[in-house]
C-alpha cells in the first residue's frame, strides 16, 4: 500500500466506535428524561464528552497511515470504548434498571472483541509479495519541481510500502538515517534540518580541515573536497561552480561520504564514513536521481514549498537512455531478483555491500554489518548459547539470517556490543525468487576469510 493510505479495516472500526458512542449518549439521555430522580446534566455530560472524544479520535485516525492507525487505536481509541462500556454499565447498575439495558451493549462488546482480534491477527501475518523487475523509463522534461522532489522521495523511501515493513527505496537511506525531529537511531545522523546545516557547515573549521583539507582528493573516491568545479563531469551541477554552496555539500556527502564525517558517526576517529558512495555500485544513482534526492532533502522540511531547492529540473541532456530514472510520481521501483543474474549482480542489486564485507564480491566492503565469513562463522553462531534460531547447519543459518535477521544478532567484537537489531531489512522474502534465494544461500554459506599471509 502507498505510505499515504489508511487501512480500511481500522477506518471502519473507528467509524463504528464513533457511531456507538453517540448511540450510548442518546440512550442515556432518553433514560434520564424518563426518570425525574436521575441527574441528566451529570450523566448526559459524561456521555456527551465521551462521544465528542470518540469523534475527535475518528477525525485524527483519517490523517494517519496504517501503522500509525494501529498504534493510535490500541493506545487511545480502545481505551475510550472501554470507558464508554464501563460508564454505561455503571449507569444502568446505579439506576437499578439492568434489565432495561439494550442487547446492543453485549452484542457490541462481543463484536468489538472479535473484530480487534481479527484485525490484530491479519496485521500480524507476514506480508508476502512477488513483483516483476523494476522498469526504467525516460526522464520527463515537462515535470514540475513538485514532481521532481517526489522522484527524490521515492528514491529514498520507495513507491510502495508493505504493511509492517520498513519503507526503503533504491537509495537505501532509511537503513541508517532518520528524517524527523527527535527520531535518532544512532547509526547515522538525523537528516532533519540538513538543508540549513549544509549552508552553515561549509563555513566551519572542522569541514575546512577534517579529515583532510579543502582541495585535497579523497583516496577512496578521487573526489576533490570542496571543489564543485572538479566533480565528475556526469554529476557536476549546472551554473557557476566557482563558489561552494550547500547544494555542493549535499552532493559531496553522497559522492564522497568520507570527505566530511559528522562527529560521532565515523570510524578511525571520525575520519572514515561507513556510508557507501551513492553514485557507485551497488546503488549507482544517476545524475538525475542524485539531483532529485538533493532536491527532496532541500525541501522536505517545508512540504509544498520549493524556495530552498537550488537543483535545476532535468534538461534535454539528462534525458539520454543512460540517465534513465523513475517515472513521474515515482513509478514502480521495487527490486526483484529472479536468480538468472550472476552472484555479483544479485548481491549488488539487493544492496548487501552497503553493510557487509563479502569475500569474492568486488566492491563489497561495507562496515555497518558483520563480515560474511559464513563457512566458519555460521557453525560457531549456531553453538552460541544465546542463539535462539532453528538452523542446524551453515545453509540453514544463512537462509534464516536472510529471511528472519532478528533470529540472531551478531556480536560486534570491535565495538564491544551486538550489531543494532533491525538494521538488516526484513523484506528479502519479497525481493527474491526461490531460485535466487537458493543461489544466494549456496554462495554465502561458502564464504570464508582469505588465507593469512
Amino acid at each position: 500500500m502507498l505510505p499515504e493510505q489508511q487501512d480500511i479495516l481500522w477506518t471502519f472500526l473507528t467509524l463504528a466506535y464513533t457511531g456507538f458512542a453517540f448511540f450510548a449518549f442518546g440512550n442515556v439521555v432518553k433514560h434520564c428524561r424518563d426518570r425525574e430522580d436521575v441527574n441528566t446534566k451529570l450523566w448526559g455530560g459524561i456521555f456527551g464528552v465521551l462521544a465528542i472524544i470518540s469523534f475527535i479520535e475518528t477525525v485524527q485516525m483519517f490523517d494517519l497511515t496504517q501503522q500509525e492507525q494501529i498504534t493510535f487505536f490500541f493506545k487511545y481509541q480502545i481505551l475510550t470504548v472501554f470507558v464508554i462500556l464501563l460508564s454505561w454499565g455503571i449507569f444502568f447498575k446505579s439506576q437499578k434498571i439492568e434489565d432495561q439495558s439494550p442487547p446492543l451493549i453485549r452484542a457490541f462488546f462481543f463484536w468489538t472483541t472479535v473484530s480487534v482480534l481479527l484485525a490484530g491477527y491479519t496485521n500480524w501475518l507476514p506480508q508476502q509479495r512477488s513483483d516483476p523487475p523494476p522498469k526504467n523509463v525516460a526522464v520527463d522534461l515537462d515535470m514540475t519541481m513538485e514532481e521532481f522532489v517526489e522522484m527524490g522521495r521515492v528514491i529514498v523511501f520507495g513507491a510502495e510500502q508493505v504493511a509492517g515493513s520498513k519503507s526503503i527505496g533504491k537509495g537505501q537511506c532509511p537503513l541508517c538515517h532518520t528524517f524527523d525531529p527527535g527520531d535518532n537511531i544512532g547509526r547515522c545522523p538525523n537528516l532533519f534540518g540538513v538543508q540549513e546545516r549544509a549552508e552553515t557547515r561549509i563555513k566551519e573549521d572542522r569541514y575546512l580541515n577534517s579529515p583532510f583539507a579543502i582541495g585535497e582528493a579523497d583516496p577512496a573516491t578521487g573526489v576533490v573536497k570542496g571543489k564543485p568545479d572538479q566533480v565528475e563531469a556526469g554529476y557536476m551541477r549546472d551554473g557557476d561552480t566557482g563558489t561552494l554552496t550547500g547544494e555542493d555539500y549535499l552532493r559531496e556527502s553522497l559522492m564522497c561520504p568520507s570527505c566530511y564525517v559528522v562527529e560521532g558517526f565515523g570510524k578511525d576517529g571520525d575520519t572514515k564514513s561507513p556510508m557507501p558512495v551513492i553514485s557507485k555500485p551497488p546503488i549507482s544513482l544517476s545524475k538525475v536521481e542524485l539531483n532529485a534526492v538533493i532536491a527532496w532533502l532541500q525541501s522536505k522540511d517545508t512540504p509544498g514549498e520549493f524556495a530552498n531547492v537550488t537543483v535545476p529540473l532535468p534538461s534535454a541532456d539528462d534525458a539520454a537512455p543512460a540517465e534513465a530514472a523513475p517515472a513521474e510520481g515515482g513509478g514502480d521501483d521495487r527490486v526483484f531478483v529472479t536468480g538468472t543474474e550472476s552472484i555479483d549482480q544479485m548481491i549488488n542489486t539487493l544492496g548487501c555491500p552497503l553493510c557487509h564485507t563479502i569475500p569474492g564480491v568486488e566492491g563489497a566492503a561495507g562496515m555497518l554489518g558483520p563480515i560474511l565469513h559464513e563457512k566458519t562463522n555460521a557453525l560457531n553462531r549456531i553453538k552460541d548459547p544465546s542463539y535462539k534460531g532453528k538452523a542446524t547447519n551453515a545453509k540453514e543459518y544463512v537462509r534464516e539470517s536472510i529471511l528472519n535477521p532478528g533470529a540472531y544478532v551478531v556480536f560486534n567484537e570491535e565495538a564491544g556490543e551486538p550489531y543494532p537489531d533491525g538494521l538488516m531489512p526484513t523484506t528479502f522474502s519479497q525481493m527474491l525468487s526461490v531460485e535466487a534465494l537458493d543461489k544466494l544461500v549456496d554462495f554465502i554459506s561458502e564464504t570464508e576469510a582469505p588465507p593469512e599471509g
